[in-house]
C-alpha cells in the first residue's frame, strides 16, 4: 500500500497474559517502567501530564522531553531537582541526572503544553515525520517526539491512565485495562508489561465497535474499530478481516502475542502500523482493497517489526519479510498470474531507480520516499522470495517459527535472521546473504549462446560484474511442452547441458521472473514511477495559458520526488526523464515536432485527462499527462501519485476509468539444428 507508508512501524510493544504493577512499580526484567497520566483537550489542544518513572541500575541518566512542554514539578527519589540541561537539534530538553548510588531511583515529572495543530497535508507529508497534534477532528501524538519524558538508549514497560471531554474516546498500545465513558468524559488505562521504544497516543470522536476472537491457548484477543461516525458501517466487515488475518498468521508462524487489534480512523492521509492496532485515513479505510491486503500487511507487523524487531544498525528486514507473507502471498493466493505481474513491477520499480538512490539492502532503515520503498520492500521481498524458492517452503516455514520463537520480543538483525534458515535447511547461506545485503543494483544476465545437439541443449549464460551467484531458471520449450531446469551459476560466463525430454525449440531464461535481476529493455515496460522517483525529471508545459502551467506545476509537485527543473516548450527537447503536461491538442503537436511517441491509440478521446509512460528515442523515461483543463489537472493531484506502478491511466475527474501496463517480452533464444 503506497499511502505514506502503511506499516511505517512505529516499534512499541505489549504482550499478551501478564499484568504489569500498578501505581509506578517496576515489572521483573525491566529496567524502566512509566506510570504515566494524560489529560488532553483536543478543541484547546492542551496537554497535561504526570509521569513517575522507575529504573535501575547505575550511572547517570539521560532524560529527554520535548522543549515544548513546561515542568511544573521535577524530583528524583522524592527531592526536587533543577539539573543541567541542553536542548538538541530535534527539539528535545535533555536533563542530566546523577543519582546517588546504583539502585532502584524514582524519577516523577508534572508537565503541560499546547500541542501542534491537524496540519493539511497530504501522504507524503506524513512521511517527512508528524509532530504531536491536537484536533477534535483526531488527535495523533507519535512515540517519536517527545511527547512524554524517555530515558534515552532505554526500552521500557508501562502503564498509561488517559483521560478525555465528553465525545472523544483515545488509546494507546497495549492492553485495557479500564474504560468509562459518560458525561463526565472517557477515561481509560492500558499497560504494557514488554520493553517498548515508544508510545503513540490516538484519540478522536469515535465510535468503538468490538468482539472477542476466541483461541484455544491463552485469553481471548479483543477486537475494535476506533471509526469516524461517517464510516460506521464499515466495522464489520473490518472485524471480519481482523479476525481471518490473526488466524491465517497465527497457524502459520505461531501464536499473535497481543491482547488485542484495533484500527483506528484519521482524518489525515495516514496509514500507520503500531502495536496491535493501525492507524488509516477515513479516506483510505473506505478503499475496498484496504481489508483484503493492506489490512494484513498491518497485522502481520505484530509478529514481524512489533514482535521480533529489526535491529535498525545492521538493517530493517522487517518491512521485506511483510510484504513478501502479506501482501506477495495474497497474490499467490489469487493466481500464478497476479503473482508473476507483482514480481514483474518490483523489478520495474528496481530497474527504475537512478543509480544514486539504488543502495544495498543492509542500509534500509524505513521508507521516507519512493525509492527508500523499492528497495527496503520490494527488493527485500524479492530476496525472501528466492530463499524460499532455494531452500523449499517445507524449511522455509520452520525456519519462520524457530525465529518467532526464539527472538519474540527482542532485537534481531539480519544475521540473526540468517541462522534458523541455515539451521532449518542444512544449508550454508552466507554468500546468499551477502550478496543480496551489501551490494547495490541487480546482476545482469542474458543467453550469450544456445545450440541443440539431439535432445540435448548448450546454453552459454552471461552476467555482469561483479557475478553473483544464481539459481537460474532455464525453460526449454520442447516437442513434449514446456520444460523447467535451475542451473548453478556462479561466475561471469559459463556453458550449461540440459538434457530435454524431447526435441527442443527454444530456451528462455527466467521467463516467470523468479530471480531478481536487471530486466533486459525488451521485458521492460515503461511505467510512470520511472518518471516520478527521478531527481532529474525536466518538466515541460507547451501551453501558454497561465491557470493551465500553474496547475501543472502544482501537480508536478505532488507527483514528483524531486523539483523538477522546467524547460521551456520552445527549446530543443533536453536530455533526461520528461514530465509533458499539456492539452490534447498541444500535447500531440509536441510529441510530433521532436518525433516522440504518438499518443496511444486505446486513450483518444477518452475520459477528461490521459496519462501514459513511454520511452524517448535515446532511452530516458516520458510521461505524458494530458487534461482537457486546468481544473482536470487539479483533479489528478490526489490519486496520482499512488498509480505510479501503472503505464497508462485515463481518469474522469479524479477516479481512474482505465488503466494497464504495456506488455513486455521474454528472453529467449530460438534454436535451430
Amino acid at each position: 500500500m503506497n499511502i505514506a507508508r502503511l506499516g511505517l512501524t512505529l516499534l512499541v510493544l505489549l504482550a499478551v497474559g501478564i499484568t504489569a504493577p500498578a501505581g509506578g512499580s517496576q515489572p521483573a526484567g525491566s529496567e524502566v517502567h512509566h506510570d504515566l497520566r494524560i489529560t488532553l483537550d483536543p478543541a484547546t489542544r492542551e496537554l497535561q501530564a504526570e509521569d513517575t518513572i522507575c529504573t535501575t541500575g547505575s550511572g547517570d541518566i539521560d532524560l529527554a522531553l520535548s522543549a515544548q512542554f513546561e515542568i511544573d514539578q521535577f524530583t528524583l527519589n522524592g527531592q526536587p531537582v533543577k539539573p543541567s540541561s541542553d536542548t538538541d537539534a530535534e527539539g528535545r530538553t535533555h536533563w542530566r541526572l546523577v543519582p546517588e548510588g546504583a539502585g532502584s531511583q524514582q524519577i516523577f515529572l508534572r508537565y503541560h503544553g499546547r500541542l501542534a495543530q491537524l496540519p493539511d497535508t497530504d501522504h507524503r507529508g506524513t512521511l517527512q515525520g508528524l509532530p504531536s497534534m491536537a484536533d477534535v477532528r483526531g488527535s495523533f501524538l507519535p512515540g517519536g517526539t517527545g511527547w512524554y519524558p524517555q530515558i534515552q538508549g532505554k526500552t521500557f514497560s508501562y502503564r498509561l491512565t488517559l483521560q478525555l471531554p465528553a465525545g472523544q474516546r483515545g488509546l494507546v498500545p497495549g492492553r485495557l485495562i479500564s474504560e468509562t465513558d459518560d458525561a463526565q468524559g472517557y477515561r481509560a488505562a492500558f499497560e504494557f508489561p514488554f520493553p517498548a521504544e515508544g508510545i503513540d497516543l490516538l484519540a478522536g470522536p469515535y465510535e468503538v465497535q468490538e468482539r472477542w476472537l476466541v483461541r484455544q491457548s491463552g485469553d481471548p484477543i479483543r477486537l475494535r474499530t476506533w471509526f469516524h461516525p461517517e464510516i460506521r458501517d464499515l466495522a464489520k466487515d473490518y472485524l471480519d478481516a481482523l479476525n481471518r488475518y490473526i488466524e491465517f498468521y497465527s497457524r502459520w508462524i505461531g501464536e499473535y502475542p497481543f491482547s488485542e487489534f484495533s484500527v483506528v480512523s484519521s482524518p489525515l492521509q495516514t496509514g500507520f502500523g503500531m502495536p496491535a492496532m493501525t492507524y488509516l485515513g477515513i479516506d483510505v479505510l473506505r478503499l475496498p482493497f484496504i481489508r483484503t491486503t493492506s489490512l494484513g500487511h498491518e497485522v502481520l507487523h505484530n509478529w514481524w517489526g512489533n514482535g521480533v524487531y529489526a535491529d535498525y544498525d545492521t538493517g530493517n528486514w522487517s518491512e521485506g519479510l511483510t510484504t513478501f507473507m502479506a501482501d506477495y502471498t495474497y497474490k499467490e493466493q489469487e493466481s500464478m498470474q497476479a503473482a508473476r505481474e507483482m514480481r514483474l513491477s518490483w523489478l520495474r520499480d528496481l530497474a527504475a531507480l537512478p543509480p544514486d538512490q539504488d543502495t544495498p539492502l543492509r542500509e534500509f532503515v524505513a521508507r521516507t520516499h519512493g525509492s527508500s520503498q523499492i528497495i527496503g520492500y520490494d527488493k527485500a521481498a524479492f530476496v525472501f522470495l528466492m530463499l524460499r524458492d532455494h531452500l523449499g517452503t517445507e524449511a522455509f516455514d520452520r525456519a519462520l517459527r524457530n525465529f518467532w520463537r526464539e527472538k519474540r520480543f527482542q532485537r534481531a538483525g539480519w544475521s540473526d535472521l540468517r541462522h534458523p534458515f541455515e539451521q532449518s535447511s542444512g544449508t550454508q547461506l552466507a554468500i546468499f546473504f551477502e550478496q543480496w545485503l551489501t551490494r547495490s543494483g541487480l546482476p545482469k544476465l542474458h543467453i550469450e549462446n544456445a545450440v541443440v545437439e539431439g535432445n540435448r541443449v548448450r546454453v552459454t549464460l552471461a552476467q555482469t560484474a561483479p557475478a553473483y551467484a544464481l539459481q537460474v531458471p532455464l525453460v526449454i520449450e520442447a516437442g513434449a511442452g514446456r520444460e523447467t531446469h535451475l542451473v548453478e551459476f556462479s561466475s561471469l560466463r559459463q556453458e550449461f547441458a540440459i538434457d530435454a525430454t524431447s526435441a527442443a525449440t527454444a530456451v528462455a531464461l527466467d521467463p516467470d521472473l523468479r530471480l531478481a535481476r536487471r530486466l533486459d529493455s525488451k521485458e521492460l515496460p515503461p511505467i510512470l514511477r520511472q518518471v516520478m522517483i527521478d531527481a532529474g525529471t525536466i518538466l515541460i508545459v507547451p501551453t501558454s495559458k497561465s491557470e493551465f502551467r500553474d496547475a501543472a506545476k502544482e501537480l508536478a509537485d505532488k507527483l514528483l520526488d524531486g523539483s523538477p527543473r522546467v524547460v521551456d516548450a520552445a527549446q530543443p527537447l533536453p536530455k533526461g526523464p520528461v514530465l509533458l503536461v499539456g492539452a490534447g491538442a498541444e500535447v500531440d503537436a509536441y510529441l510530433e515536432q521532436h518525433n516522440l511517441p504518438p499518443r496511444p491509440p486505446q486513450l483518444k478521446n477518452k475520459g477528461s485527462a490521459q496519462v501514459w509512460a513511454a520511452v524517448q528515442p535515446d532511452g530516458n523515461a516520458l510521461l505524458i499527462i494530458s487534461a482537457g483543463s486546468a481544473q482536470a489537472l487539479r483533479s489528478l493531484q490526489r490519486p496520482l501519485p499512488h498509480y505510479g506502478k501503472q503505464s497508462w491511466l485515463v481518469f474522469d475527474g479524479a477516479k481512474v476509468i482505465d488503466r494497464g501496463v504495456w506488455p513486455g517480452e521474454s528472453l529467449s533464444w530460438r534454436l535451430t539444428r
